[in-house]
């Protein structure tokens, strides 16, 4: 069983491979230069000891800003998992059932849930293996600018190796599922990437956020000092301004103050614009709801285990529905 699945899939999974090792020679170029320009720069003194160096807004925004570009064009990685359902997952079912090679296959000495077994469990490992390669490779490119911005952000979160190989198991069960159901291999294709995406999407927008409970911060415009540059590695997903009795300003009432100053311009944020001197002028302040940086782990392994739990559900439905309408 063994030789006949890699057989049967070894174009898919070598090309997997091989895009990985061509994706490598860039990252390890790229990466090699910018680690050394992390240190050299002098940017890990300014993230190991902010108030110890001068000039740390300057030396890491220009060492951001050289590194962005790069940064910026590895967003494709958030494809990865859904290349693996759609071109791996959907046609493993869907093209037996379309060419009719599936009766062959229930007609030889191994059983029909052993051959489902051996065919699924195999391919399976050969895409995490390729997942936790990519993971490791990004997570490791990444990682100087992750000191900086935190390893929360969508950018740092998807690529860590825990999160990306449960997403592409994941793929790759919606890949099998729809096969299993649709039966053709172009539907199936289709199908796999418009549940994949609706499924990251939900997840990625209104579960993430939600795994832990936020952390809430209020600071006070009128008392906030500035203390020079450190790194931000909290992920901040709520911001609202608040009355001097913690009432929340909706956001219509945000709208209305800062056309009140701005008018039609511009508007204009951060430490010393008009708004904040309005904020502390009227005893507004801000509320915010954060993540630190040290529920990294934390919210990798239930995301980890959320997309494992579905990919496990997926495809012990997909066994049950090939043995029910193949009987």
């Amino acid at each position: 069983m063994v030789w006949v699945t890699w057989r049967q899939h070894r174009v898919e999974i070598l090309v997997a491979a091989l895009l990985l090792a061509a994706v490598a020679v860039p990252l390890i170029v790229t990466g090699m230069a910018m680690h050394r320009d992390y240190t050299a720069g002098g940017v890990a003194a300014c993230v190991t000891d902010p108030s110890g160096h001068r000039g740390c807004a300057q030396v890491v925004d220009q060492f951001v800003q050289r590194h962005t570009e790069w940064a910026n064009r590895l967003i494709w990685v958030l494809f990865l998992p859904a290349l693996a359902g759609v071109f791996i997952g959907a046609p493993m079912l869907a093209r037996e059932f379309e060419h009719g090679t599936w009766r062959l296959a229930f007609t030889q000495s191994v059983t029909r849930t052993r051959w489902l077994a051996a065919k699924l469990s195999i391919t399976a490992v050969a895409v995490a293996a390729v997942a936790a390669g990519y993971a490791v490779l990004f997570s490791w490119w990444r990682a100087p600018l992750d000191e900086i911005g935190g390893r929360l952000h969508t950018s740092a979160f998807v690529v860590a190796a825990p999160s990306l190989v449960a997403v592409t198991l994941f793929a790759f069960a919606v890949g099998v599922i729809a096969g299993a159901l649709l039966r053709r291999t172009i539907a199936a294709m289709a199908a796999t990437l418009a549940a994949f995406v609706a499924v990251r999407v939900t997840m990625e927008e209104y579960a993430r956020p939600y795994y832990l409970t936020p952390r809430v911060r209020v600071t006070d415009p009128a008392l906030a000092a500035d203390t020079g540059w450190r790194p931000d590695t909290d992920w901040t997903v709520a911001e609202h301004w608040v009355d001097a009795s913690g009432r929340r300003l909706s956001e219509g009432e945000e709208r209305e103050i800062v056309q009140q100053i701005y008018g039609d311009g511009t508007a204009v944020y951060g430490p010393g614009s008009p708004v904040e001197r309005y904020l502390a002028e009227h005893g507004l302040r801000h509320y915010s709801e954060f993540h630190p940086n040290s529920g990294f782990w934390p919210m990798q392994a239930i995301e980890s285990a959320w997309f494992l739990a579905f990919a496990a559900a997926l495809l012990a439905a997909a066994v049950w529905i090939v043995r029910r309408r193949t009987t």
